[in-house]
């Protein structure tokens, strides 16, 4: 009898678990922490708030993270094997309290999560525009991190990708007048750049990542990507030469880059 308990007890737990693992292959019970609030094509959007709360908020952002996946899947040629977890958060106190440190957003790669905070209320066109780009940046770390974990350690490239893909580059380039303040080559390879520099780091880094795209093609900024050790060869060309070149192209009118 106890032996029909046992076997009994281990064919409810298989098929428990079999029930979370099945569909698209994404584990929803990884989450579980947080009510899932939202699921999509490709993402699952979780909060600590209630709904009626956050639906509004997280349709904006859903839609945002939609309407770019196949871009950004397709420019580093790489398709995720599960739906990508978003954890929301619309406490700003809660969510930096959660993380640790003060920021808004930011994929945990040990976790495969987007975490992000993200006021209630998007109704001001330029709130709505900044914590949409979010989602997106954050969306562009987890495909390069996910192709290659050690790209998170290589600040110039994890962050100068995320902000050259999302298109907030594009976005900020529309806006800029001059280039005052390029960094020298120790700045733009140092991690420390972006707590000296903040959002000037990310501008800069961006347009760095965006050279090398337009001049030797999204392919050699993929093989960058998956082997950053190896940009000298992929380049046949030196960082210090490259970064010299451009150097000279920041030189130009915004307009032209």
């Amino acid at each position: 009898m106890k032996w029909n308990r046992f076997v009994g007890a281990s064919l409810i737990a298989l098929l428990i678990f079999a029930t979370a693992c099945s569909g698209d292959g994404t584990d929803k019970t990884a989450s579980a922490e947080l009510p899932l609030i939202k699921e999509t094509d490709h993402g699952l959007f979780y909060s600590p708030d209630l709904p009626e709360n956050v639906n509004r908020v997280i349709t904006i952002l859903s839609e945002a993270f939609e309407s770019n996946y196949s871009r950004i899947a397709k420019l580093f040629d790489y398709e995720l094997s599960d739906k990508t977890s978003i954890y929301v958060y619309t406490d700003k106190s809660e969510f930096q309290t959660m993380m640790g440190r003060a920021t808004e957003g930011s994929y945990v790669a040990s976790e495969k999560i987007i975490k992000v905070y993200t006021p209630a209320n998007l109704d001001d066109p330029e709130t709505r525009e900044e914590y949409t780009d979010q989602i997106v940046h954050e969306f562009v770390h987890a495909v390069i991190q996910q192709i290659n974990p050690s790209v998170g350690r290589v600040k110039w490239l994890d962050e100068g990708a995320a902000y050259y893909a999302s298109n907030q580059l594009g976005k900020e380039l529309q806006r800029r007048a001059v280039f005052f303040d390029l960094p020298t080559l120790e700045q733009l390879k140092s991690p420390d750049y972006f707590d000296e520099a903040g959002s000037a780091a990310y501008f800069y880094c961006g347009t760095f990542v965006q050279y090398m795209a337009d001049t030797y093609g999204a392919d050699a900024l993929n093989r960058i990507v998956r082997n950053p050790k190896q940009i000298e060869r992929i380049l046949n060309n030196s960082f210090e030469k490259l970064y010299e070149q451009w150097k000279i192209q920041m030189s130009k009118p915004p307009s032209s880059l």
